[in-house]
């Protein structure tokens, strides 16, 4: 099965958005057996979408589209699909209908771009958005299914699931995928390749093996596919059995959940409750911590200390100790620590001050200095590091992942 994934937008290939739709996509068809092999960004262009479809029915089993299928001028993909299918717009009654009632219950009407909407292809098959005025569409051309889904990241999510995956499910009979992941930091990926050759040489031929490196941490990821999801399960966790004592203490966790998440299990296995005191990172530790389920067991809530005067109010880290190591230091991100720890009455507290830039900071400290302070009601401890190179945004997102590591490893002893 040849799979094919086109994105058409000018705002993603001038960078203006993200094509996250992309990698959403392929997660999904990958959970049902199905493999992407080409990603394509194209520009909203009638003779390109035409061009990029000619090019791609020859050679793809499924070929899936988003973007361009909104009511103005600049959305084009549906009258260039009809310009490639040799056909026609026909109204979709029952599309027409559903729309008429969601507009009455808004107390609106539709208009002529929105009845717009309601026309499709002849020769294809509205796909039901519910959550959109743009149906998704389902078009069988010669050997190909041609998948035209809206640009908007919420819709495409919810047409995906309620529409297409079962559909091609239904459609193939398609294997069972199945996924296992294994977290590891603190371990030069060399050195981990060559701790598990071994392992990885005798590993079963139709099972796969990757590294998935990220900054001071390796996701480890064992993949087998076959028509029995329960045999495949077994051979895997047999292969895991053996791998994790070859791994050690540098072992995180055997899922592949995200550190918020694998952090959140450990904090309810141990009963503790946890702060947040902020200041380069803005919010951004507490809004992954919440953005795991069950963090209110946990999660106590957090400061965002930015100025220095509310890391002396609020958490009572003492003017001498900020005259005497500046405000990034060691000293300071611990008693930020302590501080919110204290404030908010919680087991752990976990505190950033740092320098996000694009400036060097008030101190003269340069960008990219960090440091991260975690403390209980034993002991505190703090960690730097070193981002010269990271744009602002990506930096905050680094530093409060990396945050949420140290204290996973803080609660394991490991720092």
């Amino acid at each position: 099965m040849k799979v094919k994934l086109l994105t058409i937008g000018d705002e993603i290939l001038i960078g203006q958005t993200v094509d996250t739709n992309s990698a959403y996509i392929a997660q999904k068809l990958n959970g049902i057996g199905l493999e992407v092999e080409e990603i394509i960004s194209i520009a909203d262009r009638s003779e390109t979408i035409i061009q990029a479809l000619q090019n791609s029915i020859s050679e793809t089993d499924v070929l899936i589209t988003t973007g361009g299928l909104g009511p103005t001028n600049d959305d084009v993909t549906k009258l260039a699909l009809c310009e490639f299918l040799d056909t026609e717009l026909i109204l979709d009654e029952f599309v027409l209908k559903e729309l008429e009632e969601r507009f009455a219950k808004q107390g609106r009407e539709l208009n002529k771009l929105n009845r717009n909407q309601t026309l499709l292809p002849k020769k294809s098959i509205a796909l039901r958005n519910i959550l959109g005025t743009a149906p998704g569409i389902w078009t069988e051309f010669q050997n190909t299914i041609i998948i035209n889904l809206p640009g908007v990241p919420f819709e495409m999510k919810n047409l995906m699931k309620t529409e297409v995956l079962p559909r091609l499910q239904q459609k193939f009979n398609l294997p069972f995928v199945v996924h296992r992941f294994l977290s590891v930091s603190d371990y030069p990926e060399s050195e981990l390749a060559i701790a598990l050759e071994g392992w990885e040489n005798n590993l079963p031929q139709h099972l796969h093996f990757a590294y998935l490196p990220e900054r001071n941490k390796i996701k480890l990821r064992i993949t087998g596919i076959g028509k029995v999801k329960s045999v495949m399960e077994k051979e895997i966790d047999a292969e895991v059995e053996k791998l994790v004592p070859l791994i050690g203490d540098r072992l995180d966790s055997t899922t592949r959940d995200t550190i918020e998440i694998i952090l959140g299990e450990k904090l309810k296995d141990l009963n503790l409750s946890i702060a947040t005191a902020e200041s380069c990172t803005g919010g951004n530790i507490s809004f992954l911590l919440t953005s795991a389920p069950g963090s209110s067991e946990y999660f106590k809530g957090g400061i965002v200390s930015y100025a220095t005067e509310v890391k002396e109010r609020v958490l009572g880290v003492s003017n001498e100790l900020i005259q005497k190591h500046t405000v990034v230091s060691s000293e300071v991100a611990e008693a930020m620590a302590k501080g919110v720890r204290e404030h908010l009455q919680t087991d752990v507290g976990v505190s950033t001050t740092g320098v996000a830039g694009p400036a060097k900071g008030e101190d003269g400290k340069e960008v990219g200095t960090i440091w991260i302070g975690i403390a209980d009601k034993n002991s505190v401890t703090s960690v730097k590091y070193f981002f010269p190179y990271l744009e602002r945004e990506d930096f905050i997102a680094q530093v409060s992942r990396l945050a949420l590591q140290n204290v996973f490893k803080f609660l394991n002893g490991k720092i």
